[in-house]
């Protein structure tokens, strides 16, 4: 007498490609889909195509469709962070680098902007580490020029460079992306150290 395995719903496919996800990679992997068909034209089903693996596989990995969008932001955060670090100057100069990297970023790659813009969850998520590491990071370099007023000078730097890739990425889409970004960041920096004190206007959520 022979018996037939129960297979208990296993999805077939899942079977056929069962390591074709890699955890680690998964936001990165999924992001790279994310910027080939465009940030609003991505579907769960797509990158699960991509993957070769069934949709309800990723759920393996991410509980909901809103966890996958966290892990695509993320991993959009870690490469803008990557970009953002990879410049060899140090003071002022960093900063001013930081800011054209910050555009450039936007304007080369908007569907991995979008996705860090979009999809970063509240400040108090514990899945918002990604985004965390960017603004500490500028943070960090404004205390080292304006330690008494880093939160404040480094939210205006941020406001400043945010601007100006949103910008770049729609009135101002014909012009050169950072043209003018320098003498703005210089003024910015310039009229803090005159200030001298100012008070931080960021929530309590956010790291100071």
């Amino acid at each position: 007498m022979y018996f037939t395995p129960k297979m208990h719903n296993v999805n077939l496919c899942d079977m056929a490609f069962p390591s074709r996800i890699n955890p680690e990679t998964l936001g990165s992997d999924s992001l790279a889909v994310v910027e080939s068909l465009g940030w609003s034209n991505w579907s769960l089903r797509e990158i699960a195509k991509t993957l070769r693996v069934s949709p309800n596989a990723l759920y393996r990995y991410v509980e909901d469709r809103e966890g996958l969008v966290v892990s695509i932001g993320a991993a959009a955060a870690q490469e803008l962070h990557a970009a953002m670090r990879a410049s060899r100057y140090r003071g002022r100069r960093r900063l001013l680098d930081y800011g054209r990297r910050y555009v450039t970023f936007a304007v080369s790659r908007p569907h991995a902007f979008a996705a860090f813009v979009h999809a970063k969850p509240s400040p108090a998520d514990p899945r918002s580490e990604s985004w965390t590491r960017v603004w500490s990071d500028v943070l960090g370099e404004v205390h080292r020029l304006l330690p008494r007023s880093s939160a404040a000078a480094a939210f205006a730097f941020w406001s400043l460079i945010h601007g100006r890739a949103e910008l770049a990425l729609g009135p101002a889409s014909l012009a050169e992306p950072t043209a003018g970004l320098d003498a703005a960041i210089e003024a910015l920096l310039l009229g803090f150290a005159q200030l001298g004190d100012v008070q931080s206007p960021l929530p309590t959520q956010i790291p100071t």
